[in-house]
């Protein structure tokens, strides 16, 4: 795993509560989900009803002071038990920092990770 996804991680598992996004039918859909993670791979639990999301593009969003977490993936699996756990492939994960001075505010990006593009071969 690369480190600065693991410094992303360790914070956004910390803070557990997000807010997952995603697009269906009906618009833009928005759930709380408590959050862990293990390698590149992000596990959401959601206790509200939802449709199956298999496979569709998701955005976490976290803040926790001034910290503010955006983590951009794809739904690799569901599982249902009392509860349903979303596993999430992490494509990208920024954490940035509210900075201040006088009246002017912005933000400012702490750490970044992407992955690249795995190129398709022709055989």
């Amino acid at each position: 795993m690369s480190n600065k996804l693991n410094i992303i991680l360790k914070e956004v598992t910390s803070i557990q509560s997000g807010l997952l996004r995603f697009k269906n039918k009906e618009g833009q859909q928005n759930l709380h989900v408590k959050v862990a993670a293990d390698s590149n791979c992000l596990h959401c639990l959601v206790t509200e009803d939802m449709p199956h999301i298999t496979g569709k593009k998701i955005h976490l969003i976290q803040k926790y002071r001034n910290d503010y977490f955006f983590i951009s993936g794809s739904i690799a699996g569901e599982v249902q038990h009392v509860a349903k756990v979303l596993s999430i492939t992490i494509h990208k994960a920024s954490w940035f920092v509210k900075k201040k001075k006088g009246s002017v505010t912005w933000f400012s990006e702490k750490h970044t990770y992407e992955t690249t593009p795995q190129k398709m071969s022709v055989a």
